[in-house]
């Protein structure tokens, strides 16, 4: 009898430890990251938290054409998302999704090349709405061309991988 308490306590233990590792608890989503993705931490989605951007930002400088030149953008690089969602191979196109709607498409291998950012941070303090926050992108000068200013995406809240 005392045996197999010790089992029964021993399996419960041990559901308990595999029901905790196969969810990521996420916080409130700043972006909503959905598609063809091999990585999920949501129902069928990848969600980028307060957590996520803490963890995965980095700060480059950036020339904005609607807020000045020289300005410190901190945020997830597509593509550091790309990595780290894991997109399917027949991929072509990441598909950022405003508040209002509109969808702004970039190449999945510009993405890779260039280093556009999901910025949700300018010269340390957090974006706000007034400036196209929480999430807003921003394009390095080396992808002007190809993504003018009006591809400058504000209120981004989804990330689609088609």
């Amino acid at each position: 009898m005392r045996k197999s308490f010790y089992v029964v306590v021993a399996l419960a233990i041990f559901a308990t430890f595999l029901v905790s590792c196969s969810s990521t608890p996420v916080g409130d989503a700043l972006i909503t990251v959905k598609g063809d993705i091999g990585k999920t931490n949501s129902d069928k989605t990848f969600v980028l938290d307060q957590a996520a951007f803490d963890e995965y930002s980095v700060e480059l400088t950036f020339n904005d054409p609607w807020m000045g030149d020289g300005l410190n953008y901190k945020g997830i690089l597509l593509k550091d998302l790309i990595e780290l969602v894991k997109p399917g191979n027949d991929v072509t196109t990441v598909t950022l999704v405003c508040t209002d709607g509109k969808g702004y498409e970039i190449a999945l291998a510009d993405a890779e090349m260039y280093d556009i950012i999901l910025a949700h941070w300018v010269d340390g303090e957090l974006l706000d709405e007034g400036v196209g926050g929480p999430v807003k992108v921003a394009y390095p000068d080396d992808a002007k061309e190809t993504y003018p200013d009006e591809n400058w995406a504000w209120w981004v809240v989804a990330v689609e991988f088609d």
